[in-house]
């Protein structure tokens, strides 16, 4: 199965390319932009197919972030996918961008996946990976992804000896976890090319789970950070 996959989610635009059947990345573009989504995407996309000799048709199956992420960049990745999709009615499938980051990261480590909201507030997902030799393995999910403050994920990882973190809210967590806990974790760093977004671990994760459907169940998962900060006003 061939899965061509999406990631918008953050400040890197993304597509990428994995037979599963063969377990080799095909192809991946990346690029951390200040350029809208819009303007790179669907080239990007064009490009990578042309230079691995496939066209839409030959995709097997689709794969976008759907969140948490960026309100434009989401719906971007997720018209784009459908666009490709319903041409030929191929099926699709929506990750989390926590998921994601985690699956690529390629280790049998727990991870840590976290996206700064505002302030002490941090998307998260602990997670972990078995039998990482091929993309057939478990991906298994500790905690579910959601929003939480710096104080209550630190008390949901103070049982945990050693984890890898990653993401675009790492360095800005760690800061603040320090204050609170002093460093009780081993905490692991992976190298810089897997600490953001990327469509390689979209596809990995929707490998992964499976359960592909149809371009229509596509649906952004926002996570908005403001429902939280309200529900703090109101106490």
């Amino acid at each position: 199965m061939r899965i061509l996959g999406l990631d918008t989610s953050g400040k890197t635009a993304s597509a990428a390319i994995l037979d599963t059947e063969k377990n080799i990345l095909l192809g991946e573009h990346t690029v951390y932009t200040s350029r809208t989504h819009s303007q790179v995407i669907m080239p990007m996309c064009k490009n990578l197919l042309a230079e691995c000799n496939m066209t839409v048709k030959d995709v097997d199956c689709f794969a976008v972030a759907v969140g948490p992420g960026s309100y434009t960049g989401l719906r971007i990745g997720i018209a784009a996918v459908q666009g490709m999709a319903m041409v030929n009615h191929t099926p699709c499938k929506g990750v989390s961008t926590l998921a994601a980051m985690a699956a690529r990261v390629g280790s049998d480590e727990h991870i840590l996946s976290v996206m700064h909201a505002r302030e002490n507030l941090f998307y998260y997902g602990i997670y972990q990976r078995h039998h990482i030799d091929s993309v057939r393995g478990g991906f298994h999910m500790q905690d579910m992804g959601t929003l939480a403050y710096t104080e209550e994920i630190a008390e949901k990882i103070k049982a945990y000896d050693k984890m890898m973190i990653v993401g675009d809210g790492a360095e800005l967590f760690m800061e603040q976890y320090q204050k609170i806990r002093k460093y009780p974790l081993w905490i692991v760093y992976p190298p810089a090319v897997l600490q953001l977004q990327s469509a390689a671990g979209v596809c990995m994760a929707a490998a992964y789970d499976g359960n592909f459907g149809s371009a229509s169940d596509l649906t952004a998962s926002y996570l908005q950070a403001v429902q939280i900060q309200k529900k703090k006003s109101d106490k």
